[in-house]
């Protein structure tokens, strides 16, 4: 993602004190922001707290913002750390979250009766199998294997060595196997 045009002159005036222009930095980054969010959380409800929660953290710490890589960057790293705290909070108390789920996986094959699985009842699997997937790992798994980065590029958004992110991706794959070894009809 680009950043916002004019932004270190917005950031300058909203560390100098113009409030009110936070508010375009906010509504610039929101859907970016988001969408990490839910990839991480698997949750659209707990997606918009962490997103919330991602935009305090920002304002806190945006004097110490130094502009040396992309802010997209910076908040992706920010995202990512409060999805997972987020995550794991819930997993500690966990709550049904219903509908609130998102639909982040998608299955496109053709169907005959004699195939297997519905197509719904695979995503259904899924999904339910990379929620108890530890979130540190389910965050590399998902940059790699869902959003299709490459292990450097996902390491620079995650801030971590490329070898830490093979090793989740490598870890989030195995309980996924595992998980799901001896569902949907096999």
């Amino acid at each position: 993602m680009d950043d916002m045009p004019k932004l270190a002159q917005t950031i300058d005036e909203v560390v100098a004190g113009r409030i009110d222009l936070y508010e375009t930095i906010v509504r610039y980054y929101e859907g970016f922001v988001f969408s990490v969010a839910v990839r991480v959380t698997f949750d659209r409800d707990l997606a918009y707290d962490v997103t919330q929660d991602t935009f305090l953290k920002l304002y806190g710490s945006l004097s110490k913002f130094r502009g040396e890589s992309r802010l997209s960057s910076y908040l992706y790293r920010i995202a990512t750390n409060a999805g997972i705290d987020a995550a794991r909070k819930r997993s500690r108390h966990p709550v049904s979250s219903g509908d609130a789920q998102a639909d982040l996986l998608t299955v496109e094959a053709p169907q005959t009766a004699s195939d297997g699985p519905d197509v719904e009842e695979v995503k259904s699997a899924v999904r339910a199998a990379l929620q108890k997937v530890d979130p540190v790992f389910r965050a590399a798994f998902a940059l790699v294997d869902l959003d299709g980065l490459s292990y450097e590029e996902a390491a620079v958004r995650l801030g971590v060595p490329v070898g830490t992110v093979k090793s989740r991706v490598f870890r989030a794959r195995g309980e996924l196997r595992e998980l799901l070894s001896g569902t949907l009809g096999r």
